[in-house]
């Protein structure tokens, strides 16, 4: 999924929503928010998984790669993996 938000917070509560629709709770999304991007910067995040049926931890990863362009707006890549 790649998206255009012009908030930060908006661009990585879309990720960690995608995550939890399709039935997996991210674990530690609190050290993502206070990062701050710069201008024409990306960051990468990877975070373990927990399943929401059975609460056990998941073979797979929720990555998130936010670019924030020189217009200030965010591009966001987040994909399960």
């Amino acid at each position: 999924m790649a998206e255009y938000y012009n908030i930060q917070a908006h661009a990585l509560s879309a990720a960690f929503e995608m995550a939890q629709r399709r039935g997996y709770t991210p674990i530690e999304p609190d050290r993502l928010w206070a990062e701050h991007v710069g201008y024409g910067e990306t960051v990468r995040y990877g975070f373990s998984l927990r399943v929401n049926r059975t609460g056990n931890m998941a073979k797979k990863c929720l990555w998130i790669s936010l670019y924030r362009m020189p217009s200030g707006r965010y591009e966001l890549t987040a994909y399960l993996s």
